[in-house]
């Protein structure tokens, strides 16, 4: 591996220099494997056992990336942490997917997922993250009062925003009106709904509708969806982290569909 090099060309970046940066062995490895998020700059600590650095010249061979080889401060220093566990990136701006040939590819019975107002970057991730481990087909987010893909979002869903394709639409409440023109049911989640999620068919095509983390789904979207539905509690507790019943609702359809 060579002692530094650096990505070619000028292009535009994830955010600000302090925030252009994904780190983590997750994130970053992640990132490579997928090869769809062009990277600028790979750095990667002197420090790390030979078999990851072995690793990473393998994942960067024929891509014209080489990876610089630094000290661990130096790598703390650039992206204002010292949790880089010695891998650290400098990425482009995030390429979402293209909603017509994301709806294109969709299998027979598609499961999707639809965010409204998320805004908490952590939630985002980790719904990405339950997304892809449970087999969804695509995350729609819209483009106003909804947080986009972040370095934060990157390392809260270790990597899977890789993975999954995440759409990003200027209108959400038109978005489910063309999901529904397909044959797709959208189901919103709120602990307000009267119906189980157990008690709902999840095996027929659908769009699982999450809400902000404060307010839950605007009522004007739930006015337009084909069901709502909700997670059975007992605790005193009035609801769940938006994040956590994501991950409740991706187990439940993912369940249905494997039973």
């Amino acid at each position: 591996m060579e002692r530094h090099s650096r990505g070619k060309g000028k292009r535009k970046l994830l955010g600000s220099h302090q925030k252009c940066w994904i780190w983590g062995r997750n994130a970053v490895t992640e990132t490579l494997q997928a090869g769809r998020w062009p990277i600028v700059d790979l750095y990667v600590s002197r420090l790390l056992p030979q078999e990851c650095l072995d690793q990473i010249g393998a994942l960067c061979a024929g891509s014209g990336l080489v990876p610089v080889i630094e000290d661990p401060e130096i790598l703390a220093r650039l992206c204002h942490t010292t949790e880089h566990q010695g891998y650290l990136a400098r990425m482009t701006d995030f390429p979402y997917s293209d909603e017509a040939q994301v709806v294109a590819a969709f299998p027979s019975s598609p499961f999707c997922i639809v965010l409204d107002g998320i805004q908490d970057p952590y939630n985002f991730g980790a719904m990405i993250r339950s997304a892809e481990v449970f087999g969804a087909n695509a995350v729609f987010i819209g483009e106003t009062g909804q947080v986009g893909v972040t370095s934060m979002v990157v390392r809260s869903s270790a990597g899977a925003v890789n993975r999954i394709p995440i759409v990003r639409v200027d209108d959400v409440g038109a978005l489910i009106g063309r999901l529904q023109a397909t044959g797709i049911r959208v189901v919103a989640a709120s602990e307000k709904a009267e119906r189980v999620a157990a008690a709902y068919d999840f095996k027929q095509g659908t769009a699982l509708m999450m809400g902000n983390e404060g307010v839950g789904p605007r009522p004007a979207l739930l006015a337009q969806c084909d069901a709502v539905v909700r997670i059975p509690q007992i605790g005193r507790i009035g609801s769940l982290n938006v994040a956590v019943a994501t991950g409740i609702f991706c187990y439940e359809i993912r369940r249905q569909r494997d039973a």
